[in-house]
């Protein structure tokens, strides 16, 4: 199982939380992503071809940044859900602000404890008809 419940989670996601000096709002937090980050970030906004600002850092030679943009603290369970499920897990559990990814290899007697634990918990899968979106049925797009 995967967890994500802060920004510093998504940073094994590509998403490198850097300052909140950045917005002149007080509101958003400026973040560096990596190609992979960038991929979370255009399947959570629908944007396949998501063009980033300009990286402030580097990154490593393995994972270098490709870019940067600003966030809310709301954008963080729909950021989370979507790096969790790209990710590799199966499903995501919702409880709170606390995220759960859900691993293949995870026990199903540990996962109907925390079921039972957290009885509120909103659940999140790719379960379109095209994956994480639905085949118009009349036109045949992918909305």
């Amino acid at each position: 199982m995967k967890m994500v419940q802060c920004w510093n989670d998504l940073q094994a996601f590509g998403l490198d939380c850097l300052t909140g000096e950045a917005c002149g709002l007080n509101y958003r937090i400026l973040f560096d992503a990596t190609e992979q980050g960038r991929k979370v970030l255009a399947k959570c906004f629908g944007i396949p071809n998501l063009v980033l600002a300009e990286p402030w850092n580097r990154g490593t030679d393995q994972n270098p940044h490709v870019g940067s943009i600003m966030l809310s603290r709301e954008m963080l369970v729909p950021i989370g859900i979507f790096a969790l499920l790209e990710s590799g897990c199966s499903e995501v559990w919702l409880d709170g602000d606390r995220l759960f990814g859900i691993e293949p290899v995870d026990s199903p007697d540990y996962l109907d404890r925390l079921r039972k634990a957290h009885p509120s918990l909103r659940r999140f899968a790719y379960g379109g008809t095209a994956g994480d979106r639905n085949l118009h049925v009349m036109s045949g797009r992918v909305q």
